[in-house]
């Protein structure tokens, strides 16, 4: 079972390098597959293993990207986890605006792993930064796929690379045994 599991990733692994702008996420519960929007790139952070910006000059640096994947031990809840980073955010940031985003993700629909839960949420912050998180449930993980922009303006020009990260989303449940 766990040279399947090896081989497998491997595949996974060669098809994706072969295209270039696929990326693979890998968690101890799961593997998310994403592909970087079009005039986007990798960027360096060393907390974050998916964090891309667009390859134009002179973007703030608080105009990002980012997809990560948390475990969690049981079953995850999308409003439990968002009722929490929310209330953490509003306490930490005077001022801080919050709404929801409507927008419909085919992929996301429920599977193997996926629970087929997922929301929007925007946040404003005093300094006029802008957020949009989407949030994904999954069986053992919650999934989110961030876009921050340093201001209204840059927010609504790139949003569409938010909707084409959320519409390239695969996420699979994985299990990595330490032997």
């Amino acid at each position: 079972m766990t040279k399947t599991i090896y081989m497998t990733l491997l595949f996974l692994l060669t098809f994706n390098w072969t295209y270039g702008q696929s990326k693979m996420l890998v968690g101890k519960k799961h593997t998310i597959f994403v592909d970087i929007p079009k005039n986007w790139v990798q960027a360096q952070n060393d907390q974050l293993p998916f964090f891309i910006k667009p390859d134009e000059k002179n973007v703030n640096e608080k105009t990002y990207s980012y997809v990560y994947g948390l475990d969690y031990n049981g079953n995850p809840d999308l409003n439990g986890w968002i009722e929490g980073n929310t209330k953490y955010l509003i306490e930490n940031n005077k001022g801080l605006k919050v709404d929801s985003l409507n927008l419909t993700f085919e992929n996301l629909k429920k599977n193997d792993y996926l629970t087929g839960r997922y929301k929007t949420i925007t946040y404003e912050y005093e300094d006029k930064r802008k957020e949009v998180l989407l949030i994904i449930e999954c069986k053992n993980t919650i999934v989110t796929c961030v876009l921050s922009g340093v201001n209204d303006q840059e927010y609504q020009k790139y949003l569409s690379a938010l909707t084409d990260l959320g519409k390239s989303l695969r996420v699979l449940g994985t299990t990595i045994k330490s032997e």
